[in-house]
This record gives structure tokens, C-alpha cells and sequence, in this order.
């Protein structure tokens, strides 16, 4: 990214939804999942936060229908003028192909356990996807947004193993360490463009859930 211009960026994952009610299985990008009535308050309570941290001009989200409500929720409740919203296929989730709906988390076997274990990052899914394959699509759409914002707050609105993916490309921490990175529906996560880098302001910070 060229432009020194400070520009903030948020981004969030997307509020509860259908999706999330079956983790005892590998879902993936689950297309037509849409979001609870617990997912929409979600999104509104964020969207009350966001608008006392400042004048957010942009929204930029997964063009899943899930990621798409959620931003469409916390836009509306803004209620500003101007606050465009888009939707990029480029920030789909990781796609689990064939176990997507149908594989037990408890049943996978031994040898395939291991193999996800032991490279996390590199692992690719059955007709499927790897967080390496996410990094190398997601990376470059997110620097371009970055770059057509310079100067912005903007807000995206991702998925989970996105978001992993995502802070990999910014952060640059061990792939093996991909994992750990987990966040929760409609937390907030904070990064700033200064200086030439990214800095990492705060991460799955959902204190405006509570309560």
C-alpha cells in the first residue's frame, strides 16, 4: 500500500447465524446460511459502537448472504448518509469442499488428523481449499480496498477462517500459530495504516455484547 495517509480499519465477523448452529461438522462456506435474530442484534449493538468511534464511510463484506446482512444491519442502524456498502467474492469463506455439511469434527481419521496437525496453514480440504490458498486471494482484494480508502474508516465484514487468514497477511505471525487466532460473531477488531505498516489496535473485542 503506498498511500501515508492513517487510515482505520475494522473488521468483524458476521453475526450469529444457521451456520453456526452445527459445529459438531466442518460447514465452510455454507451459501445459503442466513443470520439469527440473535445474529441481527448482534450487528446493531456493533453498529451503536461504530458510531461513536467515528464517521465510518465504507463497508466492505464477504458477498455470502450472512456477511452481506450483517453489514446491511449495521448500516441501517448508523443511519449516515453515504456509508457505501459492498460486497467482494473475493472474501468468501475457506471452502471445506467435500466435508462442507457432512463431515464429523469427531470422526475424522487418524492420518488425516495428523496431517492437519501437523501444517495447519498448508492442510487443503478435500476438493477444497488451505489457508494458503485464502491468504493468496484474500490478501491482495484487501490491500486494494485499503488502497481506494486511503485516509477512511472503513469496515469489513468476513468470516472466521477469512479473518485468520487476513491478520496472517497483515501480521506476518508463524503459519503454525493460524489457529489461534479465533474470533467470535460481531467482535471487533481494530487495525491502523501508518508509518508504512499495519498495527494491530485490538483483536475479538466484544465488550459491547455484554449486557
Amino acid at each position: 500500500m503506498a498511500s501515508n495517509q492513517r487510515t482505520t480499519i475494522y473488521v468483524t465477523r458476521h453475526g450469529l447465524s444457521e451456520h453456526n448452529l452445527h459445529i459438531q461438522v466442518f460447514m465452510g462456506r455454507s451459501p445459503d446460511a442466513r443470520l439469527l435474530p440473535e445474529g441481527r442484534e448482534q450487528a446493531r449493538r456493533l453498529a451503536h459502537r461504530l458510531g461513536r468511534m467515528g464517521t465510518l464511510q465504507r463497508i466492505v463484506c464477504s458477498s455470502l448472504p450472512r456477511t452481506l446482512e450483517t453489514g446491511e444491519v449495521i448500516r441501517a442502524e448508523l443511519g449516515v448518509e453515504g456509508v457505501h456498502l459492498e460486497g467482494d467474492d473475493a472474501f468468501w469463506e475457506l471452502s471445506k469442499g467435500t466435508w462442507e455439511g457432512t463431515m464429523p469434527r469427531s470422526e475424522l481419521p487418524a492420518e488425516i488428523q495428523r496431517a492437519l496437525d501437523a501444517d495447519p496453514f498448508g492442510f487443503r480440504y478435500p476438493a477444497g481449499e488451505s489457508y494458503r490458498d485464502v491468504t493468496q486471494r484474500v490478501g491482495p482484494a484487501f490491500e486494494r480496498w485499503v488502497a481506494a480508502s486511503a485516509g477512511m474508516r472503513l469496515l469489513f465484514v468476513l468470516h472466521g477462517d477469512v479473518i485468520r487468514a487476513l491478520l496472517y497477511h497483515v501480521l506476518h505471525f508463524s503459519p503454525e500459530k493460524i489457529g489461534d487466532f479465533v474470533t467470535d460473531p460481531c467482535t471487533l477488531t481494530e487495525l491502523q495504516w501508518h508509518d508504512g505498516r499495519y498495527h494491530l489496535v485490538r483483536f475479538n473485542d466484544g465488550s459491547h455484547l455484554c449486557g
